[in-house]
């Protein structure tokens, strides 16, 4: 095959609509690797979503030192316990919401899918707000466009159009982007601190401490930067089921761990960074953002606003996608992704228009995350225990209408799903934020301990299952003859 045959396939492979959906992919079908995954969640990441958790440690009242070294910790914490699940995909041959019913049973993956779609959805309309608000404060600053609320709504329907344009093409499309993006954004990034460094100020903060001091503020911003680690927990599968077993488990988890800690790290500081920059904020960081920069930096926000934004936004729409289609099997991935993003702009729009952004964006983050750390715990202490054996076909029991040895009970891992239960009852009830505060806030003294105790909870009830009533827990072998879930 001559070289220009080569690259009219490659580029054909790349623009063709993808209709794999949450099937079983053989492991001789698949051909990514684990260079891929680095650069997926590396280039998810290298936007102004991760800037925004930076900004914010200083927004609630931490100087830089305190937001980067809360950043630092949240983000390791959270991909230490999200990056093992990286080796169930290329065990399943599909999604993480699938391979979810091998711990909580055919039935009970649905809260996976329900977790996996609300994350998916909350990241995509952060996404759109934040490369949105880049893209009319940096036409207004060059242009002298106006910024009022028809800017912003146009602004975000052009972003909201190119990034479900990406998703519905799908994995091909989605990481070859993802390779250009990684070194742009990161060279635009590194930019960024020569840019503000004429203003930086590292003790200064934009507010008192939100909790009321300044070390349960830094355990605040601590569980808001692992959000972003965990809320990949559910989405990791979308990516490592395209890895074969060929690749060694080491290659593929540092591959994703990588990813993750770079990309999110990197404009986590440079929001820090800039936020310590700003003399006179208004409370809006990509506003305060492009009024702060100098001229010569304008245009490369706008480079970020794009590549980054689509970036985020495009893995969103397509978990999104995905996760519907494994609710209702007969809906193809290309409806549920237009599905989907149409549901994003909604939540977009009455965050913004409707709520405070920021308050929206730590209020859900922290509630988002007392309710995903007991599911992706209980996953991690499934996939520690049972790791060789999986089964990938009833994992698909309930797309083909039976039921298998992830049946459990009534299609529920009861203890499973109990230990979530307790776990994320514990997490919602000791939020603690200025737009929401459960009664538990102050169990610890004010200091946020809603996802370290829902994982905890989680834990300790899942284990005492385990120990109690194993064969309540673990999945059992199927009988010969397999009853259908509905009439043939």
């Amino acid at each position: 095959m001559t070289t220009s045959t080569t690259e009219a396939a490659n580029t054909a492979a790349v623009t063709r609509v993808e209709h794999v959906g949450v099937e079983f992919i053989p492991d001789g079908e698949r051909d990514s690797n684990p260079r891929n995954l680095f650069s997926v969640f590396a280039g998810v990441n290298l936007g102004w979503v991760c800037a925004i958790y930076g900004w914010l440690g200083v927004v609630l009242g931490l100087d830089f030192t305190g937001s980067l070294t809360a950043n630092l910790v949240g983000t390791l914490v959270g991909t230490l316990v999200v990056v093992p699940l990286a080796l169930v995909g290329p065990r399943t041959g599909t999604n993480m919401t699938v391979s979810s019913g091998a711990h909580f049973g055919i039935l009970g993956r649905f809260i996976g899918s329900g977790l996996a779609l609300v994350f998916a959805l909350v990241f995509a309309a952060i996404t759109v707000w934040t490369s949105g608000d880049a893209i009319v404060a940096a036409a207004h600053r060059l242009l002298g466009t106006p910024e009022n609320g028809v800017a912003l709504a146009a602004a975000y329907a052009l972003v909201s159009v190119v990034m479900v344009v990406i998703a519905l093409v799908g994995h091909d499309l989605i990481v070859r982007v993802q390779r250009f993006v990684v070194p742009v954004a990161t060279v635009v990034l590194l930019a960024g601190f020569a840019a503000y460094t004429g203003t930086f100020d590292a003790h200064r903060t934009l507010g008192e401490p939100t909790t009321g001091s300044y070390w349960s503020t830094w355990v605040l911003v601590t569980v808001l930067a692992a959000a972003g680690p965990i809320s990949y927990g559910p989405a990791l599968g979308d990516y490592t089921r395209r890895i074969s077993r060929r690749h060694r488990d080491a290659r593929v988890a540092g591959a994703v761990g990588a990813g993750i800690v770079l990309g999110t790290m990197l404009p986590a500081v440079l929001g820090a960074f800039a936020a310590a920059a700003f003399v006179t904020p208004t409370g809006s960081f990509l506003h305060d953002l492009v009024d702060a920069a100098p001229l010569w930096y304008v245009v490369p926000i706008l480079v970020v606003s794009v590549l980054g934004g689509f970036g985020q936004g495009v893995l969103c729409i397509y978990a999104s996608g995905l996760d519907i289609e494994s609710l209702w099997p007969r809906m193809r991935r290309v409806h549920t992704t237009v599905l989907a993003a149409a549901v994003a702009v909604v939540l977009l729009f009455v965050g913004v228009f409707v709520f405070d952004a920021a308050e929206s964006v730590t209020t859900m983050s922290v509630a988002l995350n007392a309710l995903a750390t007991p599911w992706v715990v209980i996953l991690l202490i499934g996939f520690l225990r049972h790791h060789r054996n999986y089964d990938p076909r009833d994992l698909q029991a309930f797309a083909e209408g039976r039921h298998g040895r992830y049946w459990f009970t009534r299609g529920w891992n009861v203890p499973a799903v109990l230990a979530w239960i307790a776990g994320s009852t514990f997490g919602v009830l000791s939020v603690n934020t200025d737009l929401v505060a459960g009664p538990l806030a102050d169990i610890a003294g004010g200091v946020d301990v809603s996802a370290l105790g829902s994982g905890v909870v989680a834990a300790l009830v899942y284990l005492t299952a385990v120990a109690v009533v194993p064969a309540r827990v673990d999945p059992q072998r199927p009988p010969r003859r397999v009853p259908a879930l509905v009439p043939a």
